[in-house]
């Protein structure tokens, strides 16, 4: 547990977060997941899916998406069956599908990301989603420049749940693991932090409580806005 969670009497299990104090001093870094926790693209991941994979003679359900969404999309293709050799194909076909979405941002979550540089907080955006997808969204959401690193699944040879993306983004920031947090809404999301040595927030509804609490995380949050109103205290500063 890094000192300035310790002197908060913030609690840490297996570098998660289970309890926050407005009073504790800040992280130095807040990186950030996109996917259902910044906007909210799962049904749009659903769409694009089932859409890729009929190509490939596949047919996703809901009933299958809702009880096995994962970032980690070479983890789905193998639980389907998909060929190995083809996952290259299957992923850019998926991908020309969520170029055309046009996700929106979740409640409150710029205004909280915002906040939190206006404290002094560093921010990153660290995503299994490829460049593609997301670079030209952060424009259109008015969140272009808003963080301050940024790492793409293309941008590594291994993503989430690997934890390369996140220490290149940490150490572009000039911060260490142990001093940020990593905010997701998915296990994945939690494996990376683990393996990075950063604290993890649970957010969101993609994954259910339940499931996070059977890896050990202790508190989720309805969204990055109520995370960060409870670190900051409501208001506008």
């Amino acid at each position: 547990m890094s000192r300035r969670l310790a002197r908060a009497g913030a609690r840490a299990v297996d570098g998660t977060i289970t309890s926050v104090s407005s009073s504790r001093p800040l992280p130095a870094a807040a990186v950030f997941d996109w996917d259902g926790t910044v906007v909210d693209t799962i049904p749009m991941i659903y769409r694009a899916n089932v859409a890729a994979l009929r190509d490939f003679g596949v047919t996703l359900t809901r009933e299958w998406y809702r009880a096995n969404y994962t970032p980690d999309w070479r983890r789905s293709y193998t639980e389907l069956g998909i060929p190995e050799d083809q996952w290259d194909a299957v992923a850019a076909r998926w991908a020309e599908e969520m170029r055309n979405g046009r996700p929106r941002a979740l409640p409150w979550a710029r205004r909280a990301i915002r906040r939190l540089r206006g404290r002094g907080v560093r921010v990153g955006l660290v995503t299994a989603s490829t460049r593609n997808v997301v670079e030209h969204n952060l424009g259109r959401l008015n969140l272009e420049g808003v963080f301050e690193a940024i790492r793409y699944a293309d941008d590594v040879a291994r993503s989430k749940p690997h934890p390369d993306a996140l220490l290149e983004a940490l150490d572009e920031l000039g911060v260490r693991p142990e001093d940020s947090v990593y905010v997701g809404d998915t296990t994945v999301d939690l494996e990376m932090a683990r393996a990075a040595g950063a604290p993890f927030v649970a957010v969101g509804r993609t994954t259910s409580a339940d499931a996070f609490r059977s890896h050990g995380v202790g508190r989720v949050w309805r969204g990055v806005g109520a995370w960060a109103d409870d670190l900051l205290g409501p208001g506008t500063g």
